[in-house]
């Protein structure tokens, strides 16, 4: 599993002038994966909670949370908490990795109790790495297959960026005071923080020549085929962060989420959707390859709180539509499920990234200008919102802020399921003109569109 890229972005890095978060999420193919809001509690002693395997303590206190999981597992991909602590992950593989069972956390779940936990990155951190020593990782992260992995953490706060990368039971962080991107490969040569054990244990391995010197990415990593498609995807990202001279905005980091390497050598052949070499917004060639099921955007505003910006499916035939931790979802936002829903905004935006890939080169410029001019109306209507809220906020008017908010998750959660299905009508009719899908994808799509109880023309 090739999964997820995540860079991060200090305030002064960026056009809002706060920490800025943002991640590509990959799953595979026909995961659905839906926003979902959980309310923070006060827990009595005792009590547990049902991870997606196993049961552990429940905390005193959890915060109210606003994150993104696959439709069958518990622990989130990335997410926001109601204090503005930002999380996203990356698979990962160690030499130090332990044998899969179902008796251990997944990294979502991790990522998850860290949000729920943490009111701060350092405390997120501490939750995570403390549950890790506890339990451990690399339980089974697919339905479709068995696939296990370690896991590194961006997490992100008002003041902070830590970059925690994990090894078996064992752990490595640093902290990101600069533009950073990471992908499916460790990157923490010197640890500022790291388990007691983790150069002793490196050295006792013999992972380590007897005078070199202790470089955690080094000795850890385990020889995989991984590293072919993630070195270079992690260094594209941070090709595109070291291009921009000027603090990035929203249009410049949308786009690096849609990129697909055009204008390099490595550009994918035969288009993007046929998959051939991956990329950030990556395309599955085959039923058991990943795919980018959804891209967030995250960063905090004095007076709002979190906000998020959130696209379901493809980002690249997709629209970025806000969210906000006011405690409500609208149902689009939030249907996910094994099997298409015309109700879910997920679903709609799977089947239009489908059509289009039924012919790439043909449909792709109509959907991603749709989506450009999309998100530009969405993006205005949202700016507008967020600063009605936060005068409301600011008024001592809460409710009215949240309403303002919600109304505004309303509103283009309607218009981009209504720009889903024009687009995907268009792109049917096309189809069906033409005698239908031919093509190279013809097998894979119907293929996969029978898995999900899907049609497509």
């Amino acid at each position: 599993m090739l999964s997820c890229d995540t860079f991060a972005l200090p305030a002064e890095a960026n056009f809002f002038g706060s920490n800025l978060m943002a991640k590509n999420s990959d799953r595979p193919i026909g995961e659905a994966q839906a926003l979902t809001w959980t309310d923070g509690a006060e827990h009595a002693r005792g009590e547990t909670v049902q991870c997606t395997y196993i049961s552990v303590p429940q905390a005193e206190k959890t915060y109210g949370v606003l994150g993104s999981k696959p439709y069958w597992i518990w622990g989130y991909e990335m997410g926001v908490n109601e204090k503005g602590v930002m999380i996203g992950n990356e698979a990962q593989g160690s030499k130090a990795a332990e044998s899969g069972c179902e008796n251990e956390l997944l990294g979502m779940d991790l990522l998850r109790f860290g949000l729920e936990r943490g009111a701060t990155a350092r405390e997120a951190m501490a939750v995570i790495t403390a549950l890790l020593e506890e339990y451990g990782q690399n339980a089974n992260a697919s339905r479709l297959y068995d696939k296990r992995y370690e896991n590194s953490f961006f997490i992100a706060d008002r003041e902070e960026i830590w970059l925690l990368e994990t090894a078996g039971r064992m752990w490595a962080a640093k902290r990101i005071e600069e533009p950073y991107a990471i992908s499916n490969c460790y990157t923490i040569a010197k640890p500022d923080e790291c388990s007691e054990a983790l150069e002793k244990y490196a050295r006792d391995k013999g992972w380590l020549a007897a005078d070199e010197r202790f470089n955690f990415a080094k000795a850890y990593t385990a020889p995989a085929a991984r590293q072919t498609g993630a070195v270079p995807r992690m260094r594209r990202l941070r090709a595109l962060l070291e291009a921009e001279d000027e603090p990035l905005d929203a249009v410049t980091v949308k786009a690096i989420l849609r990129d697909h390497f055009e204008g390099t050598l490595i550009e994918p052949r035969f288009g993007a959707s046929f998959g051939t070499f991956p990329s950030i917004c990556m395309h599955a060639m085959t039923w058991d390859g990943s795919q980018t099921a959804a891209s967030m955007i995250c960063r905090w505003m004095e007076n709002v709180g979190p906000v998020m910006r959130y696209a379901y499916s493809l980002p690249c035939t997709s629209v970025y539509i806000p969210a906000y931790c006011t405690g409500a979802l609208p149902p689009l936002m939030s249907a996910s499920g094994e099997k298409f829903d015309e109700n879910s905004l997920w679903w709609l935006f799977e089947r239009l990234a489908t059509a289009v890939s039924a012919d790439y080169e043909r449909y792709a410029p109509f959907a991603r200008i749709g989506a450009a001019n999309l998100d530009e109306e969405i993006e205005t209507q949202a700016a507008k919102a967020e600063r009605a809220a936060a005068r409301a906020a600011r008024a001592g008017r809460p409710e009215e802020a949240k309403a303002v908010l919600n109304e505004a998750m309303n509103q283009s959660a309607r218009q981009a399921a209504a720009f889903a299905i024009k687009q995907f009508d268009q792109i049917r009719n096309a189809i069906r003109k033409r005698g239908g899908i031919s093509g190279v994808r013809k097998e894979f799509i119907e293929e996969y569109c029978e898995r999900v109880g899907m049609e497509v023309w």
